[in-house]
Order: structure tokens, then C-alpha cells, then sequence
């Protein structure tokens, strides 16, 4: 079946729509399931009826130091706590009946519709699993531009979906903006070197050490605080922006607003798939 123009979320409810299975497995474009990924990944739903989703690995493959230093602050690990534990479009599998009772994936997002569709999941009951042995082989972002568009949109979609914390974002870009424009005017007003180089030590204190710090562990280098400090930099500025657009978008968007609330009620319904219920 093809459907052109669809976004990801249609195209995910269209498929699975047409998929004759009880267990839907699902990844990303871009990702690439290492040997015996499906099986290991369906295995504890398989003997544990107990769960309704389980969510595996990843492993970051890199074409240059960039793409390295970028996986390795992207990849996060699986709750130990099963009340935590998430899972995502990238590398997780469910029941259908999961995605009957949920209504399908949020079509009207463009981003954060699996983080949507688990959260309702998990309102519903939904336990998840986690198949460590389930990977899948992921390459980030090759350059600085596409991976703050990639965490625009990421911040945006949070927004959207009234999971942004506007003063958490605006204190983030507030810092970032201090130095930024001190670095921009000392030119003309030298002074105001100090106040960058005041502004930036509490930034890099705050945000950019501890990722430093945490990657130099099994990373260590003369490159790695360099590369991480850019990355977490542009990575911050990109998302906090993205998280206001899109919360600005949830508080002035009524579609936003009332899509959310029909999907967070079970009263939302897929264009033309029905419900399956």
C-alpha cells in the first residue's frame, strides 16, 4: 500500500492499519536492525503476556569525530525502573491491541508522536519491557546545522504536546544570549570581556561540564571537551527555541490544543482507518 504525502505518524497508523500480526515491530528511516534484532526484540512479549510494548538498544555508528561525540550524547540508557522506562519509534515493538486502545499515533504532530503515543500507552496500562539484546545501528546528524534543526523540531514537537517548560527554556536561552552578545559587542566595548568570560564559566559549570565529564569518561582527548561544548551549546539553543515555538503554537493553536485533549481522552480517531476497537 502507498500513500504519498503522508507524515510519520499516518504513515505508521496506515501500515499498521494493514498489518494481519498481534505484534507490530517499528524503527526509524536511517536506522539499520543488527542480526536477529526482530527476535530477540518480540521475545518478551512472546513470554510475557504481561507486557504490552518492549523497547531495545542502540549503537551509534560514526563516520568522523562529530558524529561520534553527537551519538554519545544522544544515547541515553533504558530505566532500570520499569515505571521510567519509555518506549520510541526507533526500536520498540507492541501489541496492536495497544495501538487499537490508544487510537492510533498522533497524525497532527510532525514530532513527538511516538512520545505521545507511549505516554497514552502507558495511561492505559501499558507495561513495557526492555530486550537489551535488540540493537539497532544508528548514525546521527553529520553536521551542526542539521543537528539543531533535528533538535528544533524536537523542542517544537515537546511543545506542541504541552511538555515544554517555557522557563526552563528561557532561562537556558537567557544565559546563552548574555555571552553571545557580550562576545558580539566587546569588539567595540572590550569591558565586556569580562562579562563573557563571567557568563560563559557559569554556563559551562552548569550545562556543559557534566556532559563533558560524562563522555571524557570512556572518551578522553584533547578534542572531547572542544566538540561536546559546541554540540551541548547548539544542541540547548536549537531545543529551548523549539520548545517555545511549539509551546507558543499549544497555547494559540486551538487544533493543538483540542486534538490533545480528544487523544489524552480516547475520543480522537485515525482519517478514514476507524478505530479497530
Amino acid at each position: 500500500h502507498v500513500e504519498p504525502g503522508v507524515n510519520i505518524a499516518r504513515g505508521r497508523n496506515i501500515a499498521i492499519h494493514h498489518a494481519r500480526a498481534s505484534i507490530i515491530a517499528v524503527t526509524d528511516g536511517g536506522c539499520r536492525p543488527e542480526p536477529h534484532w526482530l527476535a530477540e526484540l518480540i521475545q518478551p512479549l512472546l513470554d510475557g503476556p504481561e507486557f504490552g510494548a518492549v523497547t531495545g538498544g542502540r549503537r551509534v555508528v560514526s563516520a568522523n569525530r562529530f558524529e561520534l561525540y553527537a551519538g554519545l550524547l544522544s544515547t541515553s540508557g533504558n530505566a532500570a525502573d520499569e515505571k521510567e522506562r519509555v518506549f520510541h519509534g526507533r526500536n520498540s515493538a507492541f501489541r496492536k491491541k495497544v495501538w487499537q486502545a490508544v487510537g492510533g499515533y498522533p497524525e497532527w504532530l510532525y514530532t513527538a508522536e511516538d512520545t505521545l503515543f507511549a505516554q497514552r500507552a502507558k495511561a492505559l496500562g501499558c507495561r513495557v519491557a526492555f530486550a537489551q539484546n535488540a540493537v539497532v545501528s544508528w548514525r546521527p546528524r553529520p553536521t551542526l546545522r542539521k543537528l539543531a534543526k533535528q533538535y528544533f523540531l524536537y523542542g517544537r514537537g515537546t511543545g506542541r504536546i504541552g511538555m515544554a517548560a517555557p522557563k526552563v527554556a528561557r532561562y537556558h536561552l537567557r544565559n546563552h544570549f548574555i555571552w553571545i552578545l557580550a562576545l558580539l559587542l566587546s569588539p567595540f566595548f572590550p569591558w565586556l570581556l569580562v562579562v563573557v568570560l563571567g557568563a560563559f564559566t557559569y554556563v559551562y559549570r552548569t550545562l556543559l561540564r557534566p556532559a563533558v565529564e560524562r563522555v571524557k569518561t570512556d572518551h578522553p582527548g584533547p578534542w572531547t571537551s572542544l566538540y561536546v561544548s559546541l554540540i551541548v551549546t547548539v544542541r540547548s539553543i536549537a531545543n529551548n527555541v523549539g520548545q517555545l515555538y511549539g509551546h507558543w503554537e499549544y497555547l494559540h493553536a486551538d487544533s493543538f490544543r483540542r486534538n490533545l485533549e480528544l487523544y489524552r481522552l480516547g475520543s480522537w480517531r485515525m482519517e478514514g482507518l476507524g478505530s479497530e476497537r
